[in-house]
Order: C-alpha cells, then sequence, then structure tokens
C-alpha cells in the first residue's frame, strides 16, 4: 500500500482507489448514503488479517477517537464477506470488492470523513536492478493503465 518513502523506494503505482464500509443490508448504517469514522465507533470490525491494511484502519479509528472492538481478523476478501452477510459485523474493504459481494445482504457505504485512500503499487529499493520478469510486468501494466505512462 502506498504511500512509501520515495527518496528510499522506486514506485510504479497501479491501483488508485477507495476504501469503504461494508455492512449487512439491516445495520442501521445501511440506511446511509455516507459514513464517518466516529460513527463507527461501537461497531464490532472485521479485519482483513493484513498487517499494513489492518493496521491503517485501527490508525484511522484512533484518529477519529476510539479504539476499534475488533471481532475478527480473517486472511480472506471472500470469508469476511461472508461473515458480513451473516451480520457478524463490519469491515472497511476496497471499493472494488462491492463487484463480488452479494448486493442483495451486503451494502457499501463510503467513507466520508476521512476519505479512505487505497494505492497500491510497485515497490523496490532504489538502486536495485528488476528482474526481467518484474521489468515485464511493470510494462504491461504502464500498457493497460494509461495513467502510468
Amino acid at each position: 500500500m502506498l504511500p512509501v518513502d520515495e527518496k528510499e523506494y522506486d514506485v510504479v503505482p497501479f491501483v488508485n482507489g477507495e476504501l469503504a464500509l461494508f455492512v449487512h443490508h439491516s445495520h442501521w448504517l445501511a440506511k446511509k448514503e455516507k459514513v464517518e469514522m466516529k460513527e463507527l465507533q461501537n461497531e464490532a470490525f472485521i479485519l482483513f488479517k493484513q498487517p499494513l491494511f489492518h493496521d491503517v484502519i485501527i490508525q484511522e479509528c484512533l484518529r477519529a477517537g476510539f479504539r476499534p472492538e475488533i471481532a475478527y481478523e480473517v486472511s480472506e476478501w471472500a470469508f469476511i464477506s461472508e461473515m458480513i452477510g451473516e451480520n457478524l459485523g463490519v469491515a472497511i474493504c476496497p471499493k472494488p470488492i462491492v463487484n463480488k459481494i452479494n448486493q442483495d445482504l451486503i451494502k457499501a457505504i463510503p467513507i466520508d470523513n476521512p476519505v479512505f485512500p487505497w494505492n497500491l503499487g510497485l515497490i523496490s529499493k532504489k538502486k536495485k536492478q528488476a528482474s526481467p520478469a518484474v521489468r515485464e510486468f511493470i510494462k504491461y501494466i504502464s500498457a493497460e493503465i494509461p495513467f502510468l505512462s
């Protein structure tokens, strides 16, 4: 996830997006068009168990004035959506996941304050030669994603 120190690392961004709150359709927040982090103070969180992603969510909760109640930590997006579908908690996930969930059971709600960026990139130490496979991948994503060219 970006950002990183670009003095120390070479960065090739390839995903720019936002995170959203995912809730069961019967959840009280499902009626809202957007939410603020502070509204999530008393919610049970289902967190993606990837350290950097996990830490960003906790950091934003702390910045909003509360420590999140972590009900579950899960390592698969599909399992997180199943748990939300069972109304076991709320989750903050990348917006593109909305295309892979049961939208009859789950609603994705934009987070307004703060807006959560979700930026991914290929990161490598400066002055290190990339392998041929990595160079080919960079060439491929640069051709597929026009803003990288």
